[in-house]
């Protein structure tokens, strides 16, 4: 079992998204997210869809690839989801 230490110190991330599609290059800036390093918060498919649905909505989005993610700056920690 986890400590309850671990469970509330997750930090909190300001961050820069670069997306492709066949056709387009989608940047979505200033988006906060959660997690301790880059790989975790990249592989994580939860937070990727979330940020693939704040681009593009309802609309078709498995055309979407994640290429590129910039961690601008910690606000904090919060609890693990």
């Amino acid at each position: 079992m986890e400590k309850p230490t671990e469970m509330y110190s997750v930090p909190i991330w300001l961050s820069k998204w670069i997306f492709k599609d066949s056709r387009k290059t989608y940047i979505l800036d200033n988006f906060i997210v959660k997690g301790h390093d880059k790989g975790s918060i990249f592989t994580d498919q939860y937070t990727v869809n979330k940020a693939v649905n704040k681009i593009k909505g309802r609309r078709k989005k498995h055309s979407l690839v994640p290429v590129n993610l910039t961690l601008k700056s910690q606000h904090g920690y919060g609890v693990k989801d």
